[in-house]
């Protein structure tokens, strides 16, 4: 059968400098970083991805949220310039992976995180954020032309899915501290409840079912309520250092391989 792919980036021992929000205690900690991430690589493969891993780079402690690194769209990728001085040059070990899969470009100027752009109802929406600038959300756009990408000033969250993610083509899970709901025209757009935007951060995976972090009971039910299968996953670790599901994978859904995976 043939499969989506999905690249992952394996955490390295200095993820325990993960820039932050705020101060972590009790320190990160890699290897249960490392038990969690073999987990969500199980939840992906369960869920019909073929995954690849990308290794990884202990000059860059966040680089396991591969997602910030490049944004894939069909069988093209636009490495980033991340908006945290820190995070820059992560690209440089995912593009020579990405290479062989897709066609490969770079940023000419601005700064993006892939976490600011989701695609969703053939359009792509492009957060203005902490992270991502309107010079780095227009060169987005000249790399989607002629797919129209939609600029969304970002709120309350660091990136934009990290309160906005895809269901389905056609419906976005949306906290109100991530965006306003009306940049979405068109699309069937669900509230998340609650007081945390990450809440509404989940993985639409190829078999229709839906990855959902393991703390995040009320999305599970939400979510499964109206009709999607759900599998939970515990990434909270990864929360603790301000990642969601989204950014632990880059999902090439236009690439496929064949596997012999049921």
């Amino acid at each position: 059968m043939r499969r989506p792919v999905a690249l992952v980036r394996a955490v390295p021992d200095s993820f325990v400098s993960c820039v932050t929000s705020r101060p972590v205690s009790p320190p990160l900690y890699p290897d249960r970083a490392r038990e969690q991430h073999a987990g969500y690589v199980a939840a992906l493969e369960a869920g019909g991805f073929a995954v690849f891993g990308v290794p990884a780079d202990e000059s860059h402690p966040d680089c396991s949220f591969i997602e910030d690194a490049a944004v894939v769209v069909g069988r093209r990728a636009l490495l980033t310039n991340p908006g945290h001085p820190s995070r820059r040059g992560e690209g440089r070990g995912v593009g020579a992976v990405l290479s062989g899969w897709v066609a490969v470009e770079e940023m000419e100027a601005g700064t993006l995180d892939g976490g600011d752009v989701l695609q969703a109802g053939g359009r792509v929406f492009a957060g203005l954020s902490a992270r991502s600038d309107a010079t780095g959300v227009a060169m987005l756009a000249r790399f989607c032309d002629p797919i129209e990408v939609v600029p969304v000033p970002v709120r309350d969250t660091l990136h934009l899915k990290s309160g906005v993610s895809a269901l389905d083509e056609e419906t976005v899970l949306w906290h109100p501290a991530a965006c306003s709901r009306e940049v979405f025209t068109g699309l069937r757009v669900i509230e998340v409840p609650g007081a945390d935007p990450e809440a509404a951060n989940v993985v639409r995976l190829p078999d229709g079912s839906i990855l959902v972090a393991a703390h995040q009971v009320v999305t599970a039910d939400l979510v499964a309520a109206m009709g999607y299968p759900v599998r939970p996953v515990d990434v909270s670790e990864f929360a603790r250092a301000d990642g969601g599901l989204t950014c632990l994978s880059l999902r090439l859904r236009s690439v496929s391989v064949v596997s012999s995976t049921a």
